[in-house]
């Protein structure tokens, strides 16, 4: 906790710092109501534009992710849906081969004298 208080104090002190410089380099200057803000408030809304834009880049950098992710699993649901599709046969096949042939070797054990 303290050191929590600690960064607070810290980055209050470095925004309205940094605002006074931002303002006598830059002499940029936000105005409402035809009155201009002070350094600590233009960078505050300067600071809440930033975030905005950071929140904004995550989500679609996000979505974009996620869009391809969902069309790599369609592919991929697709191709085995096509393979399924056109193999059935031969996988049934497969299948009931194997089942026979462990049925065979347990009926062979259980009929062979102990």
């Amino acid at each position: 906790m303290k050191n929590f208080l600690i960064a607070i104090v810290l980055a209050v002190i470095l925004v309205n710092c940094l605002g006074s410089v931002f303002n006598d380099w830059f002499d940029m200057h936000i105005t409402m109501s035809d009155q201009l803000l002070s350094p600590l408030e233009n960078i505050a809304a300067l600071s809440v534009i930033g975030v905005l834009l950071a929140v904004v880049g995550f989500v679609v950098a996000v979505s974009v992710l996620g869009t391809i992710l969902l069309a790599v699993g369609a592919v991929f649901l697709a191709l085995l849906a096509a393979g399924i599709g056109a193999f059935w046969p031969i996988v049934v096949l497969a299948i009931l081969i194997y089942a026979m042939k462990g049925n065979t070797k347990r009926d062979q054990h259980q009929n062979s004298p102990v």
